[in-house]
């Protein structure tokens, strides 16, 4: 369950970044544009986006990438990271039913922090 709620921040995490990329072109350029995911591919490293649309034509297949990968390429970046993260964090959730410590595992006493408590 760590995993799911790491990898949801992170995706959270991101969508912040790409909003953050987005607000500082729209200052430096005077428009705003919706990161997609195939734009951000190709601002951060053009040429593996290329290679990977060679490979995937020439080894798999064109209908794969016209059908699959070029929708995917155009979906929008902030909304997909917001909704990828938050299912990340709703499956990691903590409190998934789990029976309370005492019955089934024995009850652990408590340890006193110092202080008034």
């Amino acid at each position: 369950m760590v995993v799911f709620r790491a990898l949801g921040w992170l995706f959270l995490a991101l969508a912040v970044a790409v909003v953050v990329h987005d607000l500082l072109t729209w200052w430096s350029q005077g428009r705003y544009p919706f990161s997609t995911f195939g734009s951000l591919w190709a601002h951060l490293d053009p040429a593996s986006l290329g290679n990977t649309q060679t490979s995937v034509r020439r080894h798999l297949s064109g209908v794969l990438w016209t059908w699959m990968m070029r929708p995917l390429l155009t979906v929008p970046a902030v909304p997909a990271f917001l909704v990828l993260g938050l299912v990340q964090l709703w499956i990691g959730r903590r409190d998934l039913g789990r029976p309370d410590a005492g019955v089934l595992m024995g009850s652990r006493p408590r340890r006193r922090r110092g202080g008034l408590l």
